[in-house]
């Protein structure tokens, strides 16, 4: 996240100096060019026979021609110089720039890696204190038990996005495996979702032996908060597809408006903010993608369909 930061501002730096350059060193040519064209090639009143003033017309034609190519070699090299001295300078200040950033992100890394160690003792000991007391019909011990769980998700949330977060933390080994497995593993995990609702869910797979080798943990993770995301804000259907390496997760409900779309990977960002949830599952899905520089982007017009390309 800090590398592309900084390329940017360098990337930025270079643009800006570059059009400045380009301007500066054209006027710069021209106007020698001009000047020197105005310039007689024979001083007024010298007495010389016409075939000397030729030859001496050609003779300074061609130093002014040659005058102009070193001129124009002269700039470029200037020009080149000074761009890889503002490249050099742009680093330096753009890791100047950004320090502060990254010490104030990794700050809250550690703190959200710690408090979510430490929320964990806790809410192990409620949930198994509530499963020992195995009080039954009472809606009491119900809501509690049922914010405990929401309580442990989103603390898996929060360790799955620090160690997303984390460079130095290792990536899994990878796996060779059927993709039509997977994709009915995860169907069978939401059926009971699915029936509940009763949703039109299809499953296409093209083609049906096709295999991958990668992490299959983590593909599976991003999956199942892509699919958990579709049936949350569908209406009647999903569509979870793969074809030439890339997955797709399309739902008929709601349509997320131009604005909105860019920021919905954003962590903590939730476009209805009275759902449950605090935001932080598809910030989960793209650190993840990103880790293995997969590309999972999102388009919403008259369906909402999320694309995962591995």
């Amino acid at each position: 996240m800090f590398r592309r930061l900084r390329n940017r501002l360098i990337l930025t730096n270079l643009v800006i100096t570059s059009v400045v350059l380009v301007v500066a060193l054209t006027l710069i040519y021209l106007i020698a060019v001009t000047s020197a064209s105005n310039r007689p090639l024979i001083p007024n009143g010298t007495d010389l026979t016409p075939s000397a003033k030729q030859v001496i017309r050609e003779r300074m034609l061609a130093e002014r021609e040659s005058a102009k190519q070193s001129l124009l070699r002269s700039l470029i090299f200037c020009g080149l110089v000074f761009e890889a001295a503002v490249a050099i300078v742009s680093y330096v200040l753009a890791e100047i720039s950004i320090r502060p950033i990254r010490s104030a992100y990794e700050s809250q890394k550690i703190f959200i890696s710690n408090a979510s160690h430490e929320m964990k003792t806790p809410l192990a000991a409620i949930s198994a204190n509530l499963e020992a007391a195995d009080i039954q019909d009472n809606h009491w011990i119900d809501n509690i038990s049922r914010e405990v769980h929401a309580l442990s998700d989103m603390n898996h949330e929060l360790l799955l996005l620090a160690r997303a977060d984390d460079p130095t933390h290792p990536i899994g080994q990878d796996e060779v495996f059927l993709v039509n497995d997977l994709m009915n593993e995860l169907v069978s995990e939401f059926q009971p979702r699915i029936n509940a609702a009763k949703i039109n869910f299809q499953t296409k797979i093209s083609p049906k032996s096709a295999k991958l080798t990668l992490v299959r943990s983590d593909l599976r993770q991003i999956l199942v908060i892509l699919l958990d995301n579709a049936l949350k804000y569908c209406e009647h259907e999903v569509t979870f597809s793969y074809k030439s390496n890339i997955f797709t997760v399309q739902n008929d409900g709601a349509t997320i408006d131009s604005d909105t779309l860019p920021h919905i990977f954003e962590r903590f960002y939730q476009i209805d903010k009275s759902s449950e949830g605090v935001g932080l599952g598809l910030s989960i899905a793209h650190s993840l993608a990103e880790c293995h520089e997969w590309q999972l982007s999102a388009e919403s017009q008259r369906v909402t369909k999320f694309r995962l390309e591995v």
